[in-house]
């Protein structure tokens, strides 16, 4: 009888274990579609994914969602780390879309079926963090951390997000943790070397980043070592290293949008307006700019606190037919619009009083 009740009990969790795996590989397919086999199913799914990420990048929130959606539903059921990512990529499309509850039951979704993927843990979370739940934000981060292995990005994000939380401390131990990775290729090098920039320890961070840009960087691969150096020198107060080093990175990723933009943003946070509205519109003149309309809105803006406020008005004008959606660039459109005709009635006063004054002369 004991060995009865025993196999029973046995039975009992073998069938409760199975249904948690099925419930968890469910819950997958339910907020997931986890996706699928074939040479074409891979190849739909990537092209899916990849007009999911432009919609992120355009700020088209629920246009991710839906095409992320659309890679999963290539599946015949089968899960890979495509998938995986894919399912991460939707959570964090969800949550920028409005739909934390979303968002978090795909995460929860994803650690049912692996409960070592890093990139759940962190985004779970950055949920919980942006709810006010510091302390299951902290118990995420921490199994994200040990779940990383080799992933300096992990590490170095969930520092900067608790340093803006108002918790650096908390977030420094995680820096402190990449610094004890071993390697001493390009990668491990450049990593390691913006891991010192972040600790303000910029003398290490410039052996280490001069060391990155000098080895030999692998076929496809990309980094910012250039930037970094460039950004340590001016820590520095070295501003020829830094100027040599911005036009190094820049020169690298002429056809890169995103990055041209990103610099732009770096010098418009220098005060460098001049140099923010040429790498705007080095932006503007890549091909297909998928940020366009943020290199847009970052050309106008150097014009503005240049106080080139007529071509600023000009390029707005066209800005608010191509976004008629963006309610504030509209406001902004009329305010332009006053503040050149106020200008342009003061040029015409200041031109009329002087040809009065050279006549009685």
């Amino acid at each position: 009888m004991r060995k009865m009740r025993e196999n029973k009990k046995n039975h009992n969790r073998n069938m409760k274990a199975a249904g948690r795996a099925l419930a968890a590989a469910l819950l997958i397919a339910a907020a997931c579609s986890a996706a699928g086999c074939g040479e074409e199913n891979v190849e739909n799914a990537l092209a899916y994914r990849k007009i999911g990420m432009n919609a992120m990048a355009d700020g088209d929130y629920q246009g991710a969602v839906d095409n992320f959606q659309k890679a999963l539903d290539q599946s015949k059921g089968q899960i890979r780390n495509l998938e995986l990512d894919i399912c991460m990529q939707k959570a964090e499309a969800l949550y920028l879309n409005g739909q934390a509850g979303d968002a978090l039951a795909v995460c929860n979704a994803v650690l049912d079926y692996d409960k070592n993927y890093a990139n759940a843990y962190y985004l779970r979370g950055n949920l919980y963090l942006q709810q006010g739940n510091a302390k299951k934000a902290l118990a995420d981060y921490e199994q994200a951390a040990k779940s990383a292995k080799a992933d300096y990005e992990i590490y170095i994000r969930l520092y900067e997000n608790l340093n803006r939380a108002g918790m650096p401390q908390e977030g420094m131990k995680y820096l402190e943790e990449a610094l004890s990775l071993k390697g001493k290729d390009r990668y491990h090098l450049t990593n390691r070397g913006y891991i010192y920039y972040l600790r303000g320890d910029y003398e290490q961070a410039k052996e280490q980043l001069s060391l990155a840009v000098a080895a030999k960087q692998e076929e496809g691969a990309d980094d910012k070592a250039e930037l970094y150096l460039a950004q340590t020198a001016e820590k520095l107060g070295d501003e020829a290293t830094a100027a040599e080093y911005y036009n190094a990175y820049a020169k690298d990723h002429a056809d890169d949008s995103v990055v041209l933009e990103e610099l732009g943003d770096i010098a418009m946070g220098k005060k460098d307006y001049a140099g923010a509205y040429d790498y705007y519109e080095k932006g503007l003149a890549t091909t297909d700019p998928k940020n366009a309309q943020a290199l847009m809105r970052g050309s106008i803006a150097a014009l503005e606190y240049q106080y080139e406020f007529a071509r600023a008005k000009e390029k707005m004008a066209q800005y608010v037919l191509d976004y008629p959606d963006d309610a504030q660039a509209a406001r902004e459109y009329l305010f332009l619009k006053t503040r050149t005709a106020v200008a342009d009635q003061t040029e015409k006063e200041q031109k009329e009083q002087k040809e009065e004054g050279d006549a009685r002369e």
